[in-house]
């Protein structure tokens, strides 16, 4: 869906800067000295929008909510190879304060609350040798890929982290845990390639649901709903391919309005119109039209 969108100087110059821009005569991001606008044309796939606190990690680009103190989206690039991810135990299990968050939040503030902590960009996409060396991170070894290393870490952040329930959204059964799964087992090693952009919804500003946890009450803001955006490009037919997917936040499996995944996928346009946002707005119109307005469940329903 086209329209008029204001930015800001800075991001007229970064967009600049990024159009003149390559990667590295490999595409690695981390042979270039400008690795920040590697990393976000890598991650910002066909997609430019207000980058106002947003921040650009090496595994993915984050906007976050200072006031509500939750990632309001995340877009990441995915293949096979970022799915060599380390076992989620010891250095790769700590959750981290974000040091470019002033009074950010830490890991003790979801502490006795009920809500699970949810990463936006999933931890099973941290992985991979992504600076080339040959190398993966190592859980002994401090120094074998310090590279490869901080990105897993920053998929800890609780920048990258809101909270979400563990039985009727993220845990198992839960439609987002089954988005995932089907992402990490079925698109992935079939499609090899995927981007995506993940968010929250808070849709009422007026009466802010907060984290409660075993001190009392927090500043974090509990999302009502969350969503999921995936665009594929097939480069041998020249198609790209979307799926949107939009969940309620509830508290018990019983109340979610569907049992099968499938049942909430929404098109591109009807999500863009829920959130604000204009997704894949680097497309051709006429592209970007015809991949919006359909679900494209023609080409997607195989794999639910």
């Amino acid at each position: 869906m086209r329209k008029l969108l204001i930015y800001t100087g800075w991001l007229c110059a970064f967009s600049t800067a990024l159009a003149q821009s390559d990667c590295g005569e490999t595409g690695n991001c981390f042979e270039t000295a400008a690795r920040d606008t590697c990393f976000y044309k890598e991650h910002m796939y066909q997609w430019t929008t207000d980058t106002t606190d947003t921040f650009i990690r090496q595994g993915y680009v984050v906007k976050y909510n200072f006031e509500y103190k939750i990632p309001t989206w995340a877009a990441y690039h995915l293949k096979e190879d970022y799915l060599r991810t380390p076992k989620r135990k010891g250095k790769y299990s700590s959750f981290k304060r974000d040091p470019d968050v002033n009074d950010g939040v830490v890991t003790s503030n979801y502490t006795g609350s009920g809500y699970s902590r949810g990463h936006m960009v999933p931890f099973f996409a941290s992985g991979g040798d992504r600076d080339g060396d040959g190398e993966l991170s190592d859980y002994f070894d401090d120094l074998k890929d310090p590279e490869d290393d901080l990105t897993v870490f920053q998929v800890n952040y609780m920048s990258n982290i809101t909270p979400q329930d563990q039985d009727a959204l993220n845990g198992s059964g839960g439609p987002w845990y089954s988005l995932e799964t089907m992402i990490r087992t079925k698109l992935i090693p079939d499609l090899k390639e995927l981007h995506l952009v993940v968010g929250s919804v808070v849709s009422d500003t007026c009466n802010l649901n907060k984290l409660v946890n075993s001190k009392g009450e927090t500043d974090i803001v509990i999302p009502d709903k969350f969503y999921q955006v995936i665009i594929y490009h097939d480069k041998i037919a020249k198609e790209y391919r979307t799926l949107a997917l939009l969940f309620p936040h509830v508290r018990e499996k019983s109340k979610l309005p569907y049992k099968n995944l499938i049942d909430y996928v929404v098109t591109v346009d009807a999500l863009e119109a829920e959130v604000g946002l204009d997704f894949f707005n680097g497309l051709p119109d006429a592209v970007e039209d015809a991949v919006e307005k359909s679900d494209n469940l023609a080409f997607w329903k195989k794999w639910f």
